[in-house]
């Protein structure tokens, strides 16, 4: 699965051997892209997901986990390639090189990170799981675009922590991009769409409920996007929290998360009031999404294409661009209040 195993220091050495023995082989490298967890079944998982993204994506990829162990043992090391057919002929590859770590500190994963790259390409770095010391200022502060996950955080404010920290580091220059605000886009759209309805708009001020579905490991999200509608609705961050999000001179807004069944991350969003309703949904498997809106002056329904659901498409649109979002930062401080 993982290729050659070859000694730590051999790496480079079996990296020239690779591309010396196949003549109809060429490398292409665009970006350097770290993928780090410390979850001991991720091996195959990401190694899965790197096929799918240089597939599009030409990168020097570097898959690393670091388990967590009594007794540390020797780094262990793998080279292979990931190869398409152009014209027919020849083939493109992108390198990958794989790390197994055992109890290694901040300084060895960095060290192994900074041993290993590309020169003179950006790095992207995908951290799996919580948000530990290992990701300390050294590292940050050389990476383009740092990626996370913040619905595998068993201790999100301790992680969003750390993250706003990194994040305001007077070192730091990364763009940041989570994939569970990311999860929540083709709803934050549709919302958007639907509120440009002048109808519509004259009756926000009668919401007085919020219902959110989402499917099983995705609470993440869900409260996100009722953290992004919060601030839309010009709701003080202070008198918000997981049960109630508050407006001056309005009704206070109920809100309700509630766990689906497997499928879409978030599969519905409900705000409805005496005078206004307006529900957005996604049925499992579908590219579309269904949005109605019900108030005095007006009752309609749209269709709209969704995003994408899996985490490879996310992650290649985030490659594609290196762009994060400034919007995200904002509404950071409703979901910290939200999760507290």
């Amino acid at each position: 699965m993982l290729g050659q195993e070859v000694p730590l220091p051999q790496v480079t050495k079996a990296l020239r051997a690779l591309w010396a023995d196949e003549a109809g082989k060429t490398r292409a490298s665009l970006m350097n892209f770290v993928i780090y967890s410390e979850d001991p079944t991720s091996l195959e998982r990401n190694t899965q997901l790197l096929r799918d993204l240089t597939s599009e994506h030409s990168c020097r990829a570097i898959l690393i986990l670091n388990e967590a162990v009594a007794s540390p043992a020797q780094p262990r090391a793998w080279v292979t390639a990931h190869c398409q057919l152009y014209e027919g002929k020849r083939s493109v590859c992108c390198e990958q090189l794989s790390f197994i770590l055992e109890g290694a500190g901040a300084d060895e994963v960095r060290n192994l990170i900074f041993r290993h790259l590309d020169s003179d390409l950006p790095l992207i770095v995908l951290w799996q799981g919580e948000l530990t010391a290992r990701l300390d200022e050294r590292l940050y502060s050389v990476i383009d675009s740092l990626i996370i996950d913040s619905s595998q955080w068993a201790d999100p404010a301790q992680s969003f922590a750390r993250l706003l920290e990194a994040r305001t580091s007077r070192t730091s220059r990364f763009i940041l991009s989570d994939l569970s605000w990311m999860r929540s886009h083709f709803m934050r759209t549709a919302l958007a769409s639907a509120s440009q309805d002048a109808a519509l708009l004259a009756e926000l001020h009668h919401i007085s409920a919020l219902t959110v579905t989402h499917a099983p490991g995705n609470k993440m999200s869900a409260i996100m996007i009722a953290a992004w509608i919060a601030k839309q609705l010009g709701c003080g961050i202070g008198e918000c929290s997981s049960q109630t999000l508050a407006r001056d001179g309005c009704p206070p807004i109920a809100l309700c998360l509630v766990e689906g069944s497997a499928g879409s991350p978030l599969q519905a969003l409900e705000l409805t009031g005496p005078t206004v309703s307006l529900t957005i949904r996604r049925d499992p498997a579908s590219t579309f999404i269904r949005a109605s809106v019900c108030c005095p002056q007006r009752s309609r329904e749209d269709i709209q294409p969704a995003d994408v659901n899996d985490d490879a498409g996310l992650i290649a649109e985030q490659m594609s661009r290196l762009g994060g979002t400034t919007l995200y930062l904002e509404v950071l401080p409703f979901v910290q209040v939200m999760i507290s």
